[in-house]
């Protein structure tokens, strides 16, 4: 009997050292965010909208094309050329110009689409990289809790052996021997669950990182508590100038806001000239040349309609602005809050709650080994301390999820501590 407490006592000892038998390549979820970064489908699609929105731009400034014209003046319905010395076969090129500074505004608001754009691609990327460390860190939380589950499993298969000699022995209860195997029946079911979750969170990076659905995704590199200052003010402040959907809207306002200059430009007529050359049979070559000039003279029903719509336009685009930002700061401040609850949890567990477990594993080990405590004293201890430690990798999870949206709602990432 010595012996088999010694054994467990090994066992339990040992239960402390983390790791795994099979051997998986380190995955960083820096990497991992660089990668989505240039390879997520959703991004690309984002930045070539942003490079059609710029081809956009010099053609919004550019002239109309010029007309070319073709025909027969003063022709007689004999159809005799020669018959009618005023007959002229006539060939004409024409051009548009717009009143000037139509086309600089046309182009100033383009400019502007496509600057909303970029912006509109760095959301995108935002949100991925967000999506990204979530889909990591709930992968890490998925691979700690196998590892703190087959600790629990492998010490109380040993427990089994323990109680069952103990009972066989007639120093023990069979209640204990099944308790214990209901508890490994109960872990073996949490084992399959948990496999099924990290298979589905890494075909979830896999997607996120535009790989091969079955590719291997490797082992989370261990994730170390670091804390960031956290200022919900300040955060609040710096989103108004970070956030890449705030700025393509802002964007949004300003092409809008000069839709309504050129609106106004409407009221002014738009030019054609026009240069012909008209050739008679024995007679002298004729030139000729005009210009057209549309008159705006429907003003009530078109052009100040037109000012009119870009005005609703901007109070649109500057109402969805401010919905925008309401939505953000709300964000930041519930991201924020929580954050900094999850950070006192995490130190609450890493300075206090855990050593403590510990030291009582260690105060229970002592008190058995001289039969001052019963078996299941100690198994308990040891029990709390694993879930504490599975309580604090929960959190450890958490408190980085609502680092990665807290970083998305801000557009910039936040400095951190290392703790030693």
């Amino acid at each position: 009997m010595r012996r088999m407490v010694w054994v467990f006592a090994v066992v339990i000892s040992s239960a402390h050292v983390s790791g795994t038998s099979a051997q998986e390549h380190l995955i960083h979820v820096d990497r991992l965010v660089q990668e989505a970064i240039e390879a997520n489908p959703k991004i690309l699609s984002a930045r070539e909208k942003h490079s059609a929105l710029k081809e956009k731009i010099p053609q919004a400034g550019a002239l109309d094309d010029p007309m070319l014209s073709f025909g027969v003046v003063n022709l007689p319905n004999s159809f005799d050329f020669d018959e009618e010395d005023m007959t002229t076969k006539e060939i004409a090129v024409s051009q548009k110009f717009p009143f000037p500074g139509k086309r600089g505004l046309n182009e100033e608001a383009a400019a502007r689409e496509a600057d909303a754009g970029a912006a509109e691609a760095d959301d995108t990327a935002n949100q991925v990289a967000k999506e990204v460390k979530t889909a990591f860190y709930d992968l890490s939380h998925a691979y700690r809790a196998m590892e703190v589950t087959r600790r629990n499993k492998s010490l109380l298969e040993e427990l089994v052996k323990i109680t069952q000699t103990r009972y066989a022995l007639g120093q023990g209860i069979q209640e204990d021997v099944i308790r214990n195997q209901v508890e490994i029946s109960k872990m073996v079911d949490d084992l399959i669950m948990l496999d099924q979750q990290k298979r589905a969170l890494a075909a979830k990076l896999n997607y996120l990182l535009n790989r091969p659905r079955n590719s291997p995704m490797g082992r989370p590199e261990d994730v170390h508590f670091r804390p960031a200052p956290i200022s919900i003010e300040e955060l609040q402040q710096q989103a108004l100038e970070s956030n890449p959907m705030l700025r393509a809207l802002k964007h949004e306002i300003g092409a809008r806001s000069k839709n309504i200059e050129l609106a106004k430009r409407d009221y002014l007529p738009d030019f054609n000239l026009k240069f012909a050359y008209g050739q008679r049979e024995d007679r002298l070559d004729m030139y000729s040349g005009m210009i057209e000039i549309n008159l705006p003279i429907f003003i009530k029903s078109k052009q100040e309609r037109k000012v009119a719509e870009g005005y609703a336009d901007v109070r649109s685009a500057q109402a969805k602005y401010a919905s925008a930002q309401n939505e953000i700061f709300f964000m930041i401040a519930d991201m924020g809050s929580m954050a900094q609850r999850l950070e006192r949890k995490v130190e609450l567990y890493r300075t206090g709650i855990i050593p403590q477990a510990r030291l009582q594993i260690d105060t229970a080990m002592s008190a058995y080994m001289v039969n001052k405590a019963d078996f299941m004293t100690l198994l308990d201890s040891h029990m709390r301390l694993y879930r504490y430690e599975l309580d604090y990798h929960d959190a450890l999870t958490a408190y980085e999820k609502s680092l990665a949206a807290l970083e998305a709602s801000v557009g910039t990432t936040l400095s951190r501590e290392v703790l030693k």
